[in-house]
């Protein structure tokens, strides 16, 4: 599914988990401070699993979606949830139409901020490409293309995009990942998708939003 299919209005029942391969190829090569960490659109926990897979850490977890298992549900980019740097890393797959206002919160409540996003999410309107040249961030390039149904990839770039821990913005390209273990990934999300098929009865389980 390409990403411009997200649209620009929130539909809480999106729900596109992130392949596990793509946080750890972040994790090997990006150095995120230890403490708590914030998650805020968890959906099936995608992200939360990759994460503990490879490292410890304290996790806060939000979702939109009243359906999902969270510490809280609500909407991050409301007035009401907290504004003050509670954690030390939030990292996220978050709706792309949205993600420079998930950005630009990020910054006020977490000392690391860090986004999975499309390449071409780095030039946009004239508000947002002023906003990147206040808040450029680095960027660690996927040098494959995730497939986030587990069953084809877009025709999408994609990249972490990262704030608050490099002294200046800088471009890297992440390792590589077999095709045996992206295969092996595709698998597993492919049954997770089956065995919560029927957790949101509106809509299909599938897509980008993890």
């Amino acid at each position: 599914m390409s990403a411009t299919n997200r649209g620009a209005v929130r539909n809480e029942h999106d729900f596109y988990p992130t392949p596990a391969w793509c946080v750890h190829r972040l994790l090997e090569a990006v150095p995120l401070p230890a403490g708590r960490w914030l998650e805020p659109c968890v959906g099936d926990g995608a992200i939360v699993r990759a994460v503990n897979a490879c490292r410890g850490v304290e996790w806060f977890t939000n979702d939109i979606r009243s359906e999902v298992a969270a510490d809280v549900h609500g909407d991050f980019l409301a007035p009401a949830f907290p504004h003050a740097r509670a954690w030390e890393v939030l990292l996220t797959n978050p709706p792309f139409s949205l993600a420079l206002d998930f950005a630009a919160k990020g910054i006020d409540v977490a000392g690391v901020v860090v986004l999975l996003l499309r390449l071409n999410w780095l030039r946009g309107t004239d508000e947002h490409n002023a906003w990147l040249r206040a808040h450029m961030p680095s960027v660690y390039v996927l040098p494959q293309r995730p497939s986030f149904d587990g069953r084809g990839t877009d025709a999408t770039e994609y990249a972490w995009m990262v704030w608050g821990l490099d002294q200046a913005p800088t471009i890297a390209m992440l390792d590589d990942t077999p095709d045996e273990v992206r295969a092996s990934h595709n698998l597993e999300m492919r049954r997770r998708e089956k065995a919560i098929g029927d957790l949101f009865a509106e809509k299909k389980i599938g897509g980008l939003f993890g």
